[in-house]
């Protein structure tokens, strides 16, 4: 009786677990809602020299899903035009990003069944861009539109039993940290309004990217110094002078 209730507890937990994305193979790119719901609250809204966004986050799933700690997911783009493909997006309107850039491994935020998590983001009215193999920045304003990106990561799911007192057992739920997450996100596009005193005529399209420029997160890398290569130097043999003529 005692194996009966166990194993119907487990076969629960089990259940559970796939309900949670327990298949980390599969691709985010499926078809289906997404886990995570992105929106505005509020915005944008130009305050003096910033660009205000009221972000909120929505768990839609059954399970817990993560955000990254730094920004707390959160990636801003503005959008450029670049018409010879430097940044490698193809010709014509490309993406830089201007919000969320982030080399620091943190503990992520756990987000639960139906939980929301809000901010507000301030987005700089410009953001600098140089030209390869120059340190001078050029400020380039940010117009057009934006593109918000929410990363979440959803994690593989492993079931602990726990002994306890008197033949009872308990199962816990937890994150296996030694399998691979599943990485997603969801993109949301809004434009950008002009701010005050700037006609519609000039803030409504993306600013122009040169060739050579780039975001100043973009590593460059240096060149190794030119090696003169010169030929050896060819030995001097010595020159026998021929003997006398005979008499």
């Amino acid at each position: 009786m005692k194996f009966v209730y166990q194993a119907e507890l487990l076969s629960i937990f089990f259940i559970s677990s796939l309900a949670c994305g327990q298949e980390p193979t599969k691709p985010t790119s499926q078809s289906g809602p997404a886990p995570l719901e992105l929106k505005l609250t509020k915005g944008p809204l130009w305050k003096g020299n910033c660009l205000e966004l009221s972000v909120q986050r929505t768990n839609l799933s059954k399970c817990s899903i993560f955000l990254d700690a730094m920004y707390e997911g959160i990636k801003v783009y503005s959008s450029v035009r670049d018409a010879t493909n430097t940044l490698g997006q193809g010709p014509g309107e490309a993406w830089m990003l201007v919000y969320g850039w982030t080399d620091v491994v943190s503990k992520p935020i756990e987000l639960v069944p139906g939980a929301r998590r809000q901010n507000t983001v301030c987005i700089a009215e410009t953001f600098p861009v140089k030209e390869t193999g120059k340190e001078i920045l050029r400020q380039v304003r940010v117009q057009g539109k934006l593109r918000i990106v929410a990363v979440y990561e959803i994690p593989t799911w492993r079931i602990i039993d726990q002994p306890q007192r008197k033949g009872r057992r308990t199962y816990i739920r937890m994150a296996d940290n030694s399998n691979h997450w599943t990485f997603g996100e969801v993109v949301l596009e809004i434009l950008i309004p002009c701010p005050n005193g700037i006609g519609t005529s000039d803030c409504l399209s993306p600013p122009q990217i040169f060739p050579g420029e780039h975001d100043v997160h973009t590593f460059e890398l240096e060149l190794p110094p030119a090696i003169e290569i010169q030929p050896p130097r060819l030995p001097i043999l010595p020159i026998d002078s021929p003997p006398p003529p005979k008499p």
